[in-house]
């Protein structure tokens, strides 16, 4: 990330934080009062899941000198089907609920926009990184937009 003040909206971070909750609560298997989460869930939802995001920041910096941009249809389709395949899956179910409640814990504090996946490595390598959110998108476009107009202008006046 290049700038330090947040450019997601109250809104945002609200959503965040408890999408955050809901993937903590599933995580931990979802039955009642217990929460459990197995070493190997935690080993891989808090370390190797944000190194390989690492890992691909460090790529993308090292070939790409301007921030990668994957939001359009495609760059949204590829990131849902990559949620897709490993919440479902029964051995990285756990791991991808941690990973992705602590990114989303993460932009919220932070105050970035866009998905999840990018966020340790924006903020470990001060990149701005994008890939297509189809959660998140909607709702940071609304605000970035709400933050655009100005109130006390005609429409027709506005940028």
């Amino acid at each position: 990330m290049t700038a330090a003040k947040r450019r997601i909206g109250p809104v945002g971070t609200v959503v965040r934080v408890l999408v955050a909750a809901a993937l903590l609560y599933l995580a931990g298997g979802a039955d009642g009062l217990s929460w459990s989460v197995a070493w190997y869930d935690a080993a891989l939802g808090l370390v190797a899941l944000p190194g390989l995001t690492l890992l691909l920041g460090l790529a993308a910096r090292r070939y790409a000198a301007h921030p990668l941009r994957f939001t359009g249809p495609v760059g949204h389709a590829v990131n849902c089907a990559v949620i897709v395949v490993l919440v479902v899956n029964p051995y990285t179910g756990a791991a991808a609920a941690l990973f992705y409640a602590a990114t989303v814990l993460v932009a919220a504090s932070c105050g970035q926009p866009g998905c999840e996946v990018t966020v340790l490595s924006n903020w470990i390598l001060r990149r701005d990184d994008q890939v297509g959110c189809p959660m998140f998108g909607p709702i940071d476009a609304a605000e970035a937009l709400r933050r655009r107009q100005r109130p006390g202008r005609p429409l027709a006046a506005r940028d």
